[in-house]
């Protein structure tokens, strides 16, 4: 099998922006399989998160933020260009309540592409992928500007890292 540039980058390029963004950053969610596509991400219980106190299942947000972010990072990476693929619209069925002090993961797969958008289906679980959460579906844009790429996503985080003009000595 030859090395792919383009399937290698992909991971690490996905946690960067996942991590830039605000509910990827504040859930803490971590990539676990990454192809053309296809992503699969995991969130680990947080009590923070919780919605009723009294059952202790995490609020409905952080289901559906999880199913957006994996169905988008799916969606990028069926592009041709490593770019962003911001939401057009989303649905989401619940079918029933996490179970608290449990990880939830999700699944996110590209069933259909055109020249604008890309489509997926995204589902939530725990114990059994065929008892889901949550499923949904979900329409991003295609959009291809190099200010709007990853790799401008890249620069600007490494960048960060180093401000310009401050003193590092």
């Amino acid at each position: 099998m030859a090395f792919n540039v383009k399937t290698a980058l992909l991971k690490p390029a996905l946690k960067l922006a996942m991590e830039r963004s605000g509910h990827g950053r504040q859930l803490g969610i971590d990539i676990t399989h990454v192809s053309g596509g296809h992503v699969r991400l995991a969130y680990s219980y947080d009590p923070q998160a919780v919605g009723n106190p009294l059952t202790g299942v995490i609020h409905g947000g952080v289901i559906l933020s999880l199913l957006d972010i994996c169905c988008g990072c799916a969606a990028m990476t069926a592009m041709q260009e490593l770019s962003i693929a911001p939401t057009i619209d989303l649905r989401l069925d619940y079918m029933q309540p996490a179970k608290p002090e449990k990880p939830v993961l999700a699944s996110g797969n590209v069933y259909r592409t055109t020249s604008s958008v890309i489509f997926c289906r995204g589902s939530a679980w725990q114990d059994d992928e065929d008892d889901p959460i949550a499923h949904c579906v979900a329409t991003f844009m295609r959009l291809s500007a190099p200010q709007m790429s990853i790799g401008s996503v890249i620069r600007t985080g490494i960048q960060g890292l180093f401000p310009a003009g401050k003193d590092r000595g």
